[in-house]
């Protein structure tokens, strides 16, 4: 018994100095930094206590003292100012944070200890009943942390850069891709040239190399990161409500009495958002010979009606634009919607959009490569990746008043955009790389802001990525996966409530708020020849590889947090080139030589992992025999 209880003694005492020991540990690792007086908006900002007299002050009682906030683990601060340092006592999921904090002074409090990923609980409590006495606290938004190294050697990435990589030694164009998770940047890479081909149509090596700064044209990703997020905003301040008519804001915009279908009079902002304002997909109004009745598009005079290369007289096109169907009975994607949702943003706040994001996201932010008409803006034009190599003629195929022949870079692509809208639309216009693109998504990862900067709250962000009732792939402008309509983009994988958007030029965002996780992938695919410009002007070399039909990539980086997968991903290879092959020996008309080198380029990664169980057991096969007899037949 005697012996039992000394050895009960010292278990004590030494659960005692270990209890001591991390009590010390916890006071050293809780940093603290004295600031200047906070500046911004925040994600949480309250003063404690609240009061029984306060018109805050809920009869719920533990309410007062608890709150959620967004964060990470590994990351996070308090910003906190008291009058009386030993009043309260502060817990992060339920643990107390000691910090040595000064009295009537802003200080930083280190909190990344405590911290996980997602809903956070914060408690104050009054400590001591001094009715004196006071604490203020502000909670920043989350922001992105470089944790790419810790990554460097994830397979999952691994296998990303040598897919992407064989198809541009097998003729596609270039890349940029960033993946976030848990508010870190687990993946950032570059690929490529800026130019992929000459105006020949031939592969080059010579232009610029793509990095990290490179800019992107955007696309129709410029109605997310331009245009949703000024309406967000707009609709967070109270100054613009979706519900509002278009006819409150400019008044002319009215059905006319020989309109064969009328709802222009009531169509909401809502409606325009959700795709279903009843306008036609393209009315190309920089193309007066426009006629999407005849077999080449093209009839003489066809489109002057709605014909205008200048800015100053699109708005009157657009209400001029005969609707195709009663507004609110189908969903159309429209890029009128898009420009029309462009100019009210303008009405609204008396500047042009380029500089109201400007003003209002980019500068803030300090995206230093987010902006409309780079070349006005001191980039160089091997600063940004090319695209279509003779203009906007599909090599030869397409023409109209004004059209540009030579290679684009540095212009946007788009030709509403660029001929009638001076560079500067609603849907297209807006250039980025895939990091400051990162931010512009996080800022929805955090329901609404970055640092110290709160852009939308977040109940006007769930409203804008709910689901549309009679299409879940549709939000109010967002794109979303649903339960499968949009995974062939943003992945199977995805949470059903992703959400994100594609661009034509070969652009993809998505954002998984479930997961924490987004993908950038911007491409530019156009920037290769057309395959057969009188069968389809509008199919490139470049839409012909995996990296540039996005779901691949968005695949692999959403199973990028298992560190070992080499088994697996080899294993996914070999799918990849059975099924390539078998796609292409069921379907003559995918045996172009475009769709050879895409199997090359697979055959090319699965030679670079060889020494892998499952790559030498297929290679021993009679079937990769006949693939590789097929390639090289070729």
């Amino acid at each position: 018994m005697k012996k039992c209880g000394k050895k009960i003694i010292m278990s004590c005492v030494v659960l005692s100095i270990l209890l001591f020991t991390s009590a010390c540990v916890l006071q050293e690792k809780t940093e603290v930094k004295k600031i200047s007086q906070p500046k911004g908006t925040y994600q949480f900002s309250q003063t404690y206590p609240i009061k029984a007299t306060d018109e805050a002050f809920d009869s719920s009682l533990l309410t007062n003292q608890m709150q959620t906030f967004h964060g990470y683990k590994d990351q996070g601060n308090l910003l906190i100012k008291t009058n009386d340092s030993e009043a309260f006592k502060i817990y992060v999921n339920g643990d107390e944070v000691l910090a040595d904090l000064s009295d009537k002074k802003w200080q930083q409090v280190d909190i990344s200890d405590f911290t996980k990923n997602g809903d956070n609980h914060l408690q104050v409590s009054q400590a001591e009943n001094e009715d004196k006495a006071k604490i203020d606290i502000k909670i920043p938004y989350p922001v992105l942390k470089d944790k790419t190294k810790d990554y460097a050697d994830n397979d999952n990435f691994k296998f990303i850069d040598q897919l992407i990589n064989a198809e541009i030694k097998n003729g596609f164009t270039s890349a940029q891709l960033v993946v976030t998770k848990n508010g870190k940047i687990v993946k950032s890479s570059a690929y490529g040239n800026v130019n992929a081909y000459n105006q020949q149509g031939n592969p080059q090596k010579n232009s610029a190399k793509v990095t990290e700064n490179t800019l992107y044209d955007l696309a129709s990703n410029t109605k997310m990161y331009a245009t949703n997020y000024a309406i967000q905003k707009l609709v967070s301040e109270g100054d613009l409500d979706i519900n509002q008519k278009v006819s409150e804001i400019f008044p002319d915009f009215k059905d006319k009495n020989s309109d064969e279908i009328k709802g222009k009079d009531d169509l909401t902002i809502k409606e325009i958002l959700q795709h279903q304002a009843g306008f036609p997909a393209d009315p190309q109004y920089h193309n007066k010979n426009y006629d999407p009745d005849a077999e080449d598009l093209s009839t003489p005079n066809a489109n002057k009606e709605l014909y205008t290369q200048d800015r100053n007289n699109v708005m009157e096109k657009i209400i001029a634009t005969p609707l195709e169907y009663e507004p609110g009975t189908k969903t159309m994607y429209s890029d009128v919607d898009y420009m029309l949702l462009g100019f009210i943003i303008e009405k609204v706040t008396g500047q042009n959009l380029d500089e109201y994001m400007d003003q209002s996201y980019y500068q803030p932010l300090n995206l230093q490569h987010t902006v409309f008409k780079p070349l006005d803006h001191n980039f160089k034009k091997e600063q940004i990746a090319a695209g279509e190599l003779h203009g906007n003629t599909r090599d030869g195929e397409v023409d109209f008043d004004n059209i540009r022949k030579n290679l684009v870079q540095g212009e946007v692509h788009d030709e509403k955009a660029f001929y009638s809208m001076e560079g500067v639309s609603g849907h297209a216009g807006l250039f980025s790389n895939a990091k400051d693109l990162a931010v512009l998504t996080q800022i929805t990862l955090n329901q609404g802001g970055y640092g110290s900067h709160q852009f939308f709250d977040e109940d006007t962000m769930d409203q804008f990525i709910q689901a549309k009732d009679t299409d879940p792939s549709f939000g109010l402008g967002w794109r979303r996966k649903g339960q499968r309509l949009y995974s062939w983009a943003f992945s199977p994988l995805a949470n059903t409530n992703t959400v994100g958007h594609t661009g034509w030029t070969g652009t993809l965002t998505v954002i998984d708020s479930v997961n924490n996780m987004s993908v950038v992938l911007l491409t530019n695919t156009k920037n290769s020849p057309v395959v057969d410009n009188k069968n389809d002007p509008n199919d490139f070399v470049g839409d012909h590889f995996l990296t540039g039909q996005y779901g691949l990539i968005a695949t692999l980086a959403f199973v990028s947090n298992k560190e070992d997968n080499q088994s697996a991903n080899n294993s996914k290879l070999v799918d990849m080139v059975n099924s390539k092959y078998h796609y292409m020996k069921a379907n003559k008309k995918e045996q172009t030589a475009i769709d050879y080198a895409q199997l090359q380029s697979l055959l090319d990664v699965m030679d670079e992992r060889k020494e892998g169980k499952e790559i030498t057991d297929f290679m021993k096969t009679e079937q990769f025999k006949q693939i590789t007899k097929f390639v090289s037949d070729d």
